[in-house]
């Protein structure tokens, strides 16, 4: 672990293998487990560039009103200290498809979208960045992207300073065109809102959420998994998960965030009426895939058939 600044409340890491051998690659919008002690594992999108995966950089803001996570990291971590930290992930990759890319980030959502903006300069794919944050002297990486060979496509919005009009950004759709966002969850659902009233496709929108948003209360009903390939019925109470459901019926399942957040205990399903509340899924994967840590059947009593 090397601190590699701090700016405003935000904490810069890179992490490099112990004995220097190269970590493994990823892609633009993957994230990875740090593991501050065992009943605290949090993720924390990647920074980096996915062409020199030699050390992994990550911006971690300081939250004094979070779940704890983030404030033991700025605390705890010292330079040089062993840390653990899992293999990348992604639930949020750029389109290969894409005409343009379109990267809107909101305060310390603009870590992943570094990742991306490295990605598609080096594949010599066309696209903008803009980033929005409260003021300059709370924004994090204001260095870093403008030293970056990509630096040109980087437009800075302040609030105090010039604040940023999202609908200028995006009136010029045009089929082809993809959108990556990430940052609080008001500021993404109005770029969201934006877009659809603009008449950008669905599908060409992405985003990544860093906590789960305040969407009121789920109502929860007990419902029965059936596992196809190996014939067992499993009833899954109200006051419990489906995930939770498993591990007591002897099924391990893997989880870390709880949230939805994360999607290690995402499986396949074959049939049921859904209530999905994860925020990692795609429009098209859930046709065919659940996070089992939050999703239920819809309905009481409902079946859901999985494909395990």
């Amino acid at each position: 672990c090397e601190i590699n600044s701090i700016e405003s409340k935000v904490l810069k890491l890179e992490f490099a293998s112990l004995d220097g051998s190269p970590l493994p690659t990823f892609e633009a919008g993957a994230h990875i487990d740090i593991t501050i002690a065992p009943q605290f594992i949090r993720q924390y999108s990647l920074a980096s560039d996915p062409a020199t995966p030699s050390r992994y950089l990550v911006g971690i803001l300081r939250e004094d009103d979070g779940r704890g996570g983030s404030l033991r990291i700025h605390q705890q971590l010292q330079e040089g200290m062993s840390v653990l930290i899992s293999r990348p992930r992604n639930h949020f990759p750029l389109m290969k498809e894409a005409s343009r890319s379109l990267l809107l980030a909101g305060g310390i959502g603009v870590t992943p979208l570094i990742a991306m903006a490295h990605q598609l300069h080096t594949e010599g794919r066309e696209f903008e960045f803009y980033y929005k944050a409260k003021t300059r002297a709370n924004a994090g990486f204001i260095k870093e992207l403008k030293s970056y060979p990509w630096a040109e496509r980087v437009h800075f919005h302040f609030s105090d300073e010039n604040r940023l009009m999202v609908v200028d950004v995006l009136n010029n759709y045009e089929a082809g065109d993809h959108l990556y966002t990430c940052g609080p969850a008001m500021f993404m659902d109005a770029v969201f809102n934006t877009a659809m009233q603009l008449g950008w496709e669905e599908d060409a929108l992405h985003r990544e959420y860093f906590s789960a948003p305040d969407i009121g209360d789920y109502e929860n009903h007990s419902f029965t998994l059936f596992l196809q390939k190996s014939g067992i019925e499993i009833q899954v109470p109200e006051t419990k998960t489906a995930a939770e459901a498993l591990n007591e019926a002897g099924r391990a399942v893997d989880t870390k965030c709880a949230d939805g957040l994360c999607g290690v205990c995402t499986v396949d399903y074959v049939e049921g009426d859904i209530e999905h509340r994860d925020y990692v899924l795609s429009k098209a994967e859930r046709k065919r895939k659940l996070v089992l840590c939050c999703s239920r059947a819809s309905k009481p009593n409902g079946l859901i058939v999985l494909d395990i």
